[in-house]
Formats: structure tokens, C-alpha cells, sequence
């Protein structure tokens, strides 16, 4: 029996070294095309209060996943829901802003998904502010995809947080308007 426990003990360890495989390396240029495809348009269309722009981003057979809502909501009707959202903003006279901090990527092997977490930091303009103040965090998870060579949001799922500009500020890929 002793001589069976070295080679099953040999055997599992490499079937579990095995499974954790190996880190995929997303690239400088995946990682800017998701930059310029998604990111600085969801930021510009907020600070324009652009509807088109920020519907644009996404696929239009988008699944929305408000986790403090217990909602999930797909399609057109979430792209219009969201878009007059943005859009009523400017017609009170206000503004909103937002700031993404990206904490992972991860790229399916044809580089055509892929799945990306951070943080978000919301942002608003009352017509009595002088600028805009910061309203709160959240934490992402986003699903993309590539549509004609061009980066989608086709899963988007989000929750606030307690988090400090500090600690939102410190990660590594942070992208905000200048």
C-alpha cells in the first residue's frame, strides 16, 4: 500500500499544478484598444451627458447586472433607461463624471473576449456646485467583446463600496478626463 501513496501523491499534485495553468499576459496594446474603444468614451460621454456616445460603447445585446438592486435588465430598453439618465442630468442643469480604476484583464485565447474588474468613482455637478463632487465608489466586473474590430461592453455588473480616493487613486491603471 506505501508504494501506492508516492506516485498517487506524484499524480495529484500534477493534475492540480496542471489546472492552475499559466498566467496569460494581456497586451500593452489590448489593454490601450479597451482604453480608447470603451473607457475614455464612458468618461466623455458622462462629462457631455452624451447618451449616443455612451450607447455606443455597448453591445446592443447588453446585460446590465445592478447588484445592490437585485435587477438585471438587457438590450435596448437598459440602453435607453441609461442614456435618458445621462441626458436628464444636463436637462436640470447638472453634470456627472466618472473615473474608472482597473484592477485585472483577463483575454480569452482568440483575444475577441474579454473580462475586466476595478473600481468607479461617480461624480456630480448640482447646478448650485461649483464643481463637480465626488458621490460615491463602486466596484465593476465587464464583460467585452469585439464587434467589427471594435471593443463592446456586453456584460456590465456593478455594486457601491466604501473605498477612499486614496486607495482608488494607488491601483495601477487608473484612467480619468483631464
Amino acid at each position: 500500500m506505501k508504494y501506492f501513496i508516492i506516485p498517487a501523491f506524484l499524480l495529484l499534485f500534477g493534475f492540480t499544478s496542471a489546472q492552475k495553468g499559466q498566467v496569460v499576459q494581456v497586451s500593452d496594446e489590448i489593454l490601450k484598444s479597451i482604453e480608447v474603444d470603451i473607457w475614455i468614451p464612458f468618461m466623455e460621454a458622462y462629462n457631455e451627458s452624451d447618451s449616443e456616445k455612451l450607447k455606443s460603447i455597448h453591445s446592443q445585446n447588453i446585460i446590465r447586472v445592478s447588484l445592490d438592486q437585485n435587477q438585471i435588465q438587457t438590450g435596448e430598453a437598459y440602453l435607453e433607461r441609461f442614456g435618458n439618465f445621462v441626458e436628464g442630468t444636463k436637462e436640470r442643469g447638472g453634470q456627472i463624471g466618472i473615473a474608472f480604476a482597473i484592477l485585472s484583464t483577463a483575454l480569452d485565447e482568440t483575444e475577441q473576449l474579454a473580462h475586466q474588474s476595478g473600481y468607479y468613482r461617480f461624480s456630480s455637478k448640482n447646478p448650485e456646485d461649483e464643481e463637480l463632487v465626488i458621490r460615491g465608489y463602486g466596484q465593476f466586473d465587464v464583460g467585452l467583446k469585439q464587434e467589427n474590430g471594435v471593443w463592446k461592453i456586453w456584460l456590465d455588473s456593478d455594486k457601491r463600496i466604501q473605498l477612499s480616493n486614496e486607495e482608488f487613486d494607488a491601483q495601477e491603471i487608473v484612467y480619468k478626463l483631464k
